[in-house]
């Protein structure tokens, strides 16, 4: 019974010793200027939707959708 706790707990930290910590972080979102806006991916018809980053810092989805060959989307 001991010898199969410490084997399991051998085999635990072998497997966290080699899996990379970047797996175990959790990918933080990518920071903003509040009022500032975003251009999304655009679709097959080249119809990109527009983000606009709240006074907490997050991007938020507007109504509004930006055509991207014209140039006047914001990035």
């Amino acid at each position: 019974m001991i010898k199969k706790i410490v084997l399991a707990v051998a085999v635990a930290a072998v497997a966290t010793a080699f899996a990379s910590t970047a797996s175990f972080a959790k990918k933080a979102p990518k920071p903003c200027t509040p009022g500032s806006l975003e251009t999304g991916k655009a679709n097959e018809w080249k119809w990109a939707p527009v983000s606009i980053c709240g006074l907490d810092g997050k991007w938020y989805p507007t109504l509004t959708s930006c055509y991207v060959p014209s140039g006047l989307c914001p990035k």
